[in-house]
């Protein structure tokens, strides 16, 4: 079916205004979804095509260069969004100087019929290419939107590829913007499609984008990044059900951070945030990718140390604990050294053995170490520990 192609030329720019319009004033209203960029992107391909539907009642630097310069710069807009959605650094310069080089090409080339077309089509599919590779690289994992911006950016290409070898094999002048034969319609067609992919897609990026964020707020401690109560347990209950089952040996830790209410008095609740920070980040390189590390509460962490006997669970603590030692946090200029104590449960889990039952052992232990002096590790006495 062949259709009248101004009338599909106005056909997507309704869309995509109506999309615009939808994402530019949700993305005012709430700025964290960083979808304003989309909405701009929108916009430009709507204004993009209603010079596409002027094409033979207008001039050409209307009709032709801003029409596809316009385009280039919705698909720069696209990119530039893909990059806000996932928080990464967006190449500014790189993303926009394509719609740019668009503009001088086609300001040069204006009067031609083949090499502007030519000139136009290669611009946008490189675009589009571009777009593919990096929504595929900025993906969330294991989200799907990217699929649809890819999809969009791969149909794209066949789009503007049906075009190029038109042009290639002496039909520049069936694919004019004011020609309708069937290489037109589904070449538009295809528009229609894309602008829908790339608006959804990018759109449900966002909604991954704030999901992931939510999903690590609810698992993660905000001031130090690590594991907080709630998801350090879980995953100690994981733990513990797994080395059960597999009959295998594991360590739980529970660190207390020596003096540190003195710490706070002394050198004020900030100095304490960065004291923890610290502590958390120093722990973290002495553990094994399979490690867990968890802010128990307050100034207490647990370390889990999976499939690990007991002389491997005292040499890791013992690099915690050098490692410390030798590096104290620092704080206005003011310099904090650090210490902690430490109670350690190592077994093979057995039947009784539940998470409370193993918190109660290691936090006696804990109170032992303390109790004893500080900065020392006290083990549970239990039966196939080792």
């Amino acid at each position: 079916m062949i259709a009248h192609t101004p009338t599909l030329f106005a056909a997507v720019a309704l869309v995509a205004t109506i999309l615009a319009f939808c994402l530019l004033l949700v993305g005012q209203l709430n700025r964290r979804d960083n979808l304003l960029l989309t909405g701009c992107g929108l916009l430009a391909h709507a204004l993009a095509y209603v010079c596409y539907t002027l094409y033979d009642h207008a001039p050409l630097w209307l009709t032709y260069l801003a029409g596809n310069s316009l385009l280039s710069l919705a698909l720069a807009f696209y990119s530039a969004s893909l990059f806000r959605l996932r928080e990464q650094p967006v190449p500014w310069r790189l993303v926009f100087a394509i719609p740019l080089c668009m503009l001088l090409g086609l300001s040069l080339l204006l009067d031609t019929l083949e090499p502007r077309m030519l000139l136009a089509t290669l611009v946008l599919m490189l675009q589009c290419a571009l777009l593919l590779v990096w929504a595929q690289r900025h993906a969330e994992r294991p989200g799907r939107a990217h699929l649809l911006v890819s999809i969009g950016a791969g149909i794209s290409l066949i789009g503007l590829g049906m075009r190029v070898v038109a042009v290639l094999a002496g039909g520049a002048g069936e694919m004019r913007y004011d020609i309708s034969n069937l290489k037109q319609t589904v070449s538009v067609s295809i528009g229609t499609v894309t602008v829908m992919m790339f608006s959804i897609g990018l759109v449900l990026m966002a909604k991954e984008r704030s999901e992931a964020r939510l999903q690590h707020l609810a698992l993660h401690d905000v001031l130090t990044g690590t594991y907080n109560r709630r998801a350090i347990l879980d995953n100690f209950a994981q733990a513990l059900e797994q080395a059960r089952s597999a009959q295998a040996s594991l360590a739980l830790a529970m660190i207390d951070i020596d003096h540190f209410k003195r710490i706070n008095d002394m050198h004020g609740h900030l100095a304490g945030d960065e004291v923890l920070c610290h502590c958390v980040r120093q722990l973290q390189q002495q553990l094994r990718l399979q490690d867990q590390l968890g802010r128990y509460g307050g100034e207490e962490f647990l370390v889990l140390l999976p499939g690990v006997p007991l002389a491997q669970a005292l040499d890791t603590l013992q690099r915690m604990r050098e490692a410390i030692a030798a590096d104290p946090a620092h704080f206005a200029g003011r310099e904090i050294g650090l210490r902690f104590s430490v109670g350690l449960w190592c077994a093979v889990p057995g039947p009784a053995d539940t998470v409370a039952s193993v918190l109660a052992q290691a936090d006696a232990a804990l109170y032992q170490a303390k109790a004893g002096g500080r900065n020392a590790v006290r083990l549970v006495a239990l039966a196939g520990a080792g």
